[in-house]
């Protein structure tokens, strides 16, 4: 195959040097055309710390907050609050609309992590405020997300607990039963006060009457399963006011109302267009005219010379 030298590309160019400026002057002016056309988009940011979060797997509170932030959920509420499908001219009875609708979501907003270990939100719109209002609801919809899974957790911990104590009632009442049969079955109030009041008895000669005999019986062979009881209810007791103080700790995060972005930067109500920057366009333009315009008079330069 015949291959072009650098000096046969330069004489190539060269000659068809006022057809490529042509092209390249052409493509300048139809992509500045271009730009005026291009309706303005407005970008406003914002950046977020994570806070409240409980540590998930090996993830960061970043990572686990930027996960939130880019979920279905957040952007589904995030559309709905905005009609955003009607407002990114989305046709939700054409198959297909969900998807596209996402093309145009990720591609006018974007959510990362910076090198601080905060996450920056932007958010283009062709309007500033509504660039404004949709990366505060982004933030204040995120919140909504982690609130409502916290709760979800939080009542399962809320019923779990309020059956171990309902567990731990059964179970003192049980013991609090087997005690009061005891007490009422031999006449125990007080067994240290009644032991005294027995021993004295002996002590003086006086003769028992039928209840202390009851009674001194009780205490005989009974004492030492009142104590056991006791202890095992004392325990219970325990169990059951630490399992009540952590239901109340639920039930109080269950009731708070939290955040879980400590809003660094508020969003920015912007006042310069970020897109379409013009000279990058008619740049970027001319750049590629005169490229293809220089490959396309090399390509057919060489043609000809084959059928010569």
């Amino acid at each position: 195959m015949e291959n072009f030298n650098t000096r046969e590309v330069i004489a190539v160019l060269l000659k068809n040097k006022r057809a490529i400026l042509i092209v390249v002057i052409l493509a300048a002016m139809v992509s500045t055309i271009a730009s005026f056309l291009l309706k303005p988009k407005f970008k406003s940011v914002a950046i977020v710390y994570p806070v409240n979060l409980s540590p998930s797997s090996e993830e960061s509170n970043t990572e686990q907050l930027l996960q939130y932030f880019n979920s279905e959920e957040v952007m589904n509420a995030v559309a709905k609050n905005f009609d955003l499908y009607t407002h990114y001219k989305i046709d939700t009875s054409v198959i297909g609309s969900k998807s596209l609708f996402k093309v145009y979501f990720n591609e006018n907003i974007k959510i990362s992590p910076t090198l601080y270990e905060s996450i920056e939100i932007e958010v283009k719109d062709e309007t500033p405020a509504m660039a404004q209002s949709i990366t505060q609801s982004l933030i204040d919809e995120t919140n909504n997300l982690v609130f409502a899974v916290k709760r979800e957790r939080l009542q399962e911990y809320i019923t779990n607990t309020s059956g171990a104590i309902n567990y731990e009632f059964s179970t003192v009442d049980s013991l609090n039963s087997q005690i009061s049969a005891i007490r009422i079955k031999y006449n125990i109030i007080d067994v240290k006060a009644q032991a005294k009041y027995l021993s004295k008895k002996f002590i003086d000669d006086k003769a028992l009457s039928g209840s202390d005999k009851i009674l001194f019986e009780g205490l005989k062979n009974k004492s030492a399963e009142m104590e056991k009881l006791w202890n095992m209810m004392s325990g219970q007791m325990k169990t059951l006011a630490e399992f009540t103080n952590q239901k109340d700790r639920y039930l109080f995060d269950f009731n708070s109302k939290i955040s879980f972005t400590n809003i660094v930067s508020k969003p920015t109500l912007p006042d310069k267009k970020c897109f379409p920057i013009r000279w990058i366009i008619v740049t970027v333009s001319s750049l590629s005219a005169f490229a293809l315009a220089c490959l396309f008079f090399i390509i057919t330069n060489k043609a000809i010379r084959k059928v010569d």
